[in-house]
């Protein structure tokens, strides 16, 4: 049967398509603060043709059965390919593993102007628990869908302003000749919605010229506006470092308040707090209630005590924030922002400094913890098998592997003042060791994750080579990393790139200039899977080129 939440789910979804105006759902999704003339251009220039979500039934039909029961007409039911492969890629699941339909209905025929819904389905039986609990809480399917009345040029150009003083981002698009074809095609613009749902701007014909600054990121508004949208990202920053760093998310949940509620708790100036709170709701981190509270976003929700990721946010607004300053220097030299404004480079200053260090750790974990489920479903770790995470630092990532895989051993190695501070466990043995000279040799399966972004490519070449000496000829090498597009789209390897320059003096890299460094530590990659934010997994073998 179809889960609870996904029950309340489709009924709000009918209850929204088959009852709201076009302002009012715009409103419900945006928030009261949203910039009124730019709702008004969106309200009389587009209609709400269709509303999406995904959910999980547990058999065929039961979908139909519920929004049939409301009132709704089953058109279509056709497979979805550009859903399945983002649960794919988001879940780090094989695509063929995953058979998601969507199922088409039309509401509110009988009032002569049909909307529709577009739900998708996963099969209980092909979703994992975890899966069904995140798309639950996230919601990362669902979307608005309006049709634009009269697409001229000017007019899609002023509707994409407009989606920028509503606070919508650019996130894809394209073009498709087989729909509306006797009009030319069908556009499509998609924009992300802060707070994590998204938006879906069609038109008839194909916009080549509006389309392609839509994908690349070029904004359509005045370039004065796009540069002014530029300089405000470390404002952002800022905001959401003192969010962490005053707990704030710890006093929204479990029940949302007031800006007066959290500024009298924190001693803090209650005008002062209403204005960050309210700046924090338009870029997606905490969400507006009608009756002036603030709850927590899906983002915001990262920032509560118990999540790493609050650590790294902390890390990320002080030393981190304070190398920046110097970021010319490292454009002008080459060198490290972080050594020119501390005196000593990354991984010495941590050594140094063991409170910072721990923190840095725990700040790391964040990723880890994200990624180490997605790896161990990715990668068959065979029983038996000894897995060697070099520069491991805590062990989060093995030790999830560890529990995925109960005949596996780990083995952490990293520097003495890391090791001295793992936890280890029955499977799992931490050893103090300098990657640049030794790692423990003769075992299954090596494992580097965000090490080689840290250093340059000689040095990256010295530890693959550690790495190449240990491992025997039938092992493997596991590399994660984020790979810089080779055509140039965006990626979080892009603003990460530039992130090593300042901190730790080292680079992202393209798939094929890790293929280089690689080659010439006798290792060759053999397949390269998807893995959350932006990293891939590079499964390599030995080939016979011992250094």
């Amino acid at each position: 049967m179809l889960a609870e939440t996904d029950v309340r789910k489709l009924t709000a979804l009918f209850d929204r398509v088959h009852f709201r105006t076009l302002d009012e759902v715009l409103r419900e999704a945006l928030g009261s603060g949203a910039d009124a003339r730019a709702l008004r251009l969106v309200t009389e220039s587009c209609a709400f043709d269709h509303a999406a979500t995904l959910v999980f039934p547990s058999e065929p039909g039961q979908v139909a059965d519920l929004l049939g029961g409301l009132g709704a007409t089953p058109t279509s039911t056709v497979p979805s390919v550009i859903v399945r492969d983002r649960l794919a890629r988001r879940f780090g699941r094989p695509v063929e593993e995953l058979d998601v339909t969507i199922e088409h209905f039309a509401v509110g025929a009988e009032a002569g102007c049909p909307r529709g819904l577009e739900i998708f389905c996963l099969s209980q039986a092909q979703a994992e628990p975890a899966m069904m609990r995140r798309e639950a809480r996230e919601d990362n399917e669902s979307h608005l869908a309006l049709r634009v009345r009269n697409p001229g040029h000017d007019r899609l150009r002023e509707l994409s302003t407009a989606m920028q003083r509503l606070g919508l981002r650019a996130d894809g698009g394209g073009y498709n000749p087989a729909e509306d074809e006797a009009a030319g095609g069908r556009t499509v613009f998609y924009f992300a919605v802060p707070g994590g749902a998204r938006l879906e701007l069609f038109c008839s014909g194909r916009h080549r010229e509006l389309l392609a600054a839509h994908l690349g990121g070029a904004d359509t508004v005045p370039a004065p506006h796009a540069l002014l949208n530029l300089l405000t990202g470390h404002w952002a920053a800022r905001a959401v470092h003192v969010m962490a760093r005053w707990g704030i998310a710890d006093l929204l949940t479990p029940v949302p308040r007031t800006a007066d509620d959290v500024a009298h708790t924190l001693g803090a100036d209650s005008q002062a707090m209403a204005r960050l709170l309210r700046y924090l709701h338009g870029i997606g981190v905490v969400q507006a209630g009608k009756d002036e509270t603030y709850a927590l976003s899906p983002v915001g929700e990262l920032l509560c005590a118990d999540n790493p990721f609050r650590d790294l946010t902390a890390l990320y607004g002080q030393e981190f924030y304070e190398a920046w300053e110097h970021f010319e220097h490292a454009v002008r030299t080459g060198t490290s922002a972080f050594g020119a404004t501390f005196g000593i480079e990354h991984f010495d200053y941590f050594a140094e400094h063991p409170d910072a260090a721990r923190a840095f750790d725990r700040a790391m974990s964040a990723v880890s913890g994200l990624v180490a489920d997605s790896l161990g479903r990715n990668h068959d770790f065979l029983p038996g098998t000894t897995v060697v995470d070099v520069g491991g630092g805590d062990g989060t990532m093995l030790r999830e592997v560890l529990r995925t895989h109960p005949e596996v051993n780990g083995i952490v190695v990293d520097r003495s003042h890391v090791a001295s501070a793992m936890t280890a466990g029955e499977r799992l043995v931490s050893v103090t060791g300098d990657f640049f000279t030794e790692v423990p040799a003769g075992h299954e399966v090596y494992l580097l994750s965000r090490v080689l972004h840290d250093w340059s490519d000689e040095d990256c070449v010295r530890i693959l080579k550690v790495c190449r000496t240990a491992c025997p000829e039938g092992g493997t090498l596991l590399v994660v990393e984020r790979l810089l597009p080779e055509d140039g789209t965006r990626s979080l390897a892009q603003p990460w790139d530039l992130q090593m320059m300042a901190i730790t003096g080292g680079r992202e890299r393209t798939s094929s200039e890790y293929a280089t460094l690689l080659d010439e530590a006798g290792f060759a990659i053999q397949a390269t899977t998807e893995l959350p934010v932006d990293l891939r997994l590079l499964v390599c073998r030995p080939t016979g080129n011992r250094p």
